[in-house]
């Protein structure tokens, strides 16, 4: 046979050699990929961190993506979703898998943000957050106005010139907010629960001025939506143009297109009683002006004159009417305090004729015998009851173990398992056994163990 064939030394590599030289020109030849593929086999760990395949039509690979990078990411991820995976390519060691441990997700086709917006719309909507029937109406007339906006922006310095242009007598509360940016939503969340702790504001503005759609997304997230639909004050939504609208906008009691219609709503109708009060006043003057010509043509008359001329008639004339008057009130008060007085005497005389004492001595003599019936009836069912009790105590005390003990006997006991010696036959000379007595114990050693006549059956 043959011996091996010469040839340079081999390099035995371990398996863990291996994977980590695999993982080290996997680093070096794809630092950082992208990869497009369907979502097939999504779960997610109770460490947060996802798991799950990217698959086309002819390949699969293993994606692992840990908490730290898929907290930033703003969408739901679903079975069947087309997503674009940004990552590193490595080799899980445990189990030699070729895997793409991802840093970024996007959705194929879409932007993130677009998908988080349709998802969060579709899971608010399903609670009911959007429902007209929960919004609220505005106050009549709003004495203090909140607004949650930048204190630097546009919209800020827009609503407090509409406020002085229109010369409309309203407190207005700033609780500034970042409106962009990392970090925007909370800051708006917060800004939202300081007014309402305040408790002053009639109502909330909550908005900001024009800008890309990156710009306004703090409207779009769930903390602020959430944060609105939480508010005890109702919330005007003043985000954007006229053509922009936000998840904010959905959730709020009332949308503005802008801020700057937003004050205009706020004070609208302030402004609008204002004016019917400045009508209403125009027309009492010109009604009370009226009715004083009237009033003087009226003095101006003849007859009139001669009244005036000479009063006394005038007062001799009022005076019969009121003695008439008098006379008719008179006559059927008369007759009332009659009827009234003949009711009383007649209800006297039916108490004069029922004695109140002696139906109160009836009352208490039957309530005394009632008394002594119950007690003796006590006496009589304590006495059966204690009579019954001593009984049953005399069987007890005659069926105890207990009481055959007193009388000398004695309980013979195997100290190896406690059974109870009834026979000969239960134990070995030599074996131990307990003796009970009626109070104490004796430990002893059977020496023999003899086997008696039977005892004939009774």
């Amino acid at each position: 046979m043959n011996g091996p064939v010469a040839g340079p030394a081999r390099r035995v590599l371990s398996v863990s050699q291996l994977v980590s030289v695999s993982r080290d020109l996997l680093a070096e030849a794809m630092p950082f990929v992208w990869v497009r593929g369907e979502v097939s086999g999504f779960a997610a760990a109770s460490s947060g961190h996802w798991y799950f395949d990217l698959k086309d039509q002819q390949a699969l690979v293993p994606v692992a993506m840990f908490s730290r990078a898929n907290s930033a990411v703003p969408f739901r991820v679903e079975e069947g979703m087309e997503l674009i995976v940004g990552g590193e390519v490595t080799i899980y060691p445990l189990k030699g898998k070729f895997q793409v441990v991802a840093e970024i997700l996007e959705p194929a086709g879409w932007g993130g943000r677009q998908v988080a917006y349709e998802q969060l719309v579709q899971r608010l909507a399903g609670e009911g957050l959007f429902d007209p029937a929960r919004k609220r109406p505005l106050p009549l007339l709003p004495r203090c106005v909140g607004v949650v906006t930048s204190a630097s922006g546009a919209a800020w310095r827009d609503m407090c010139r509409v406020w002085r242009d229109n010369q409309v007598p309203i407190r207005v509360i700033l609780a500034p907010a970042q409106v962009q940016g990392s970090g925007a939503a909370a800051q708006i969340e917060a800004a939202i629960a300081r007014l309402n702790r305040h408790a002053a504001p009639d109502v909330l503005i909550v908005g900001r001025g024009g800008g890309s759609r990156e710009d306004l997304w703090a409207f779009n997230e769930e903390v602020t939506a959430r944060a609105i639909a939480s508010s005890a004050i109702p919330v005007v939504a003043a985000v954007g143009h006229e053509i922009d609208q936000t998840i904010a906008d959905l959730v709020a009691d009332h949308r503005a297109a802008t801020p700057t219609a937003a004050a205009e709503l706020v004070a609208a109708r302030r402004q609008t009683l204002l004016s019917r009060l400045h009508g209403a006043e125009g027309r009492a003057r010109g009604a009370l002006r009226h009715r004083l010509l009237v009033s003087r043509n009226r003095l101006a008359e003849p007859r009139l004159q001669r009244y005036l001329m000479h009063p006394a008639r005038l007062l001799v004339v009022y005076r019969q009417r009121l003695d008439e008057a008098l006379e008719r009130l008179a006559t059927p008060l008369t007759r009332c305090l009659g009827r009234d007085r003949r009711r009383l005497e007649a209800c006297s005389r039916a108490l004069a004729a029922r004695s109140l004492a002696a139906l109160a001595q009836q009352r208490r003599a039957r309530l005394r015998a009632a008394v002594t019936a119950a007690q003796g009836a006590a006496r009589r069912l304590l006495e059966r009851r204690r009579s019954r009790l001593l009984a049953a105590a005399a069987r007890i005390e005659a069926l105890s173990p207990l009481a055959v003990l007193g009388r000398g006997y004695a309980i013979c006991e195997r100290q190896r398992d406690g059974r109870i010696v009834r026979a000969a036959a239960d134990v070995e000379a030599g074996e131990k056994v307990r003796v009970r007595l009626l109070r104490d114990n004796l430990g002893c050693t059977v020496e023999s163990a003899e086997k008696g006549a039977e005892r004939p059956a009774l």
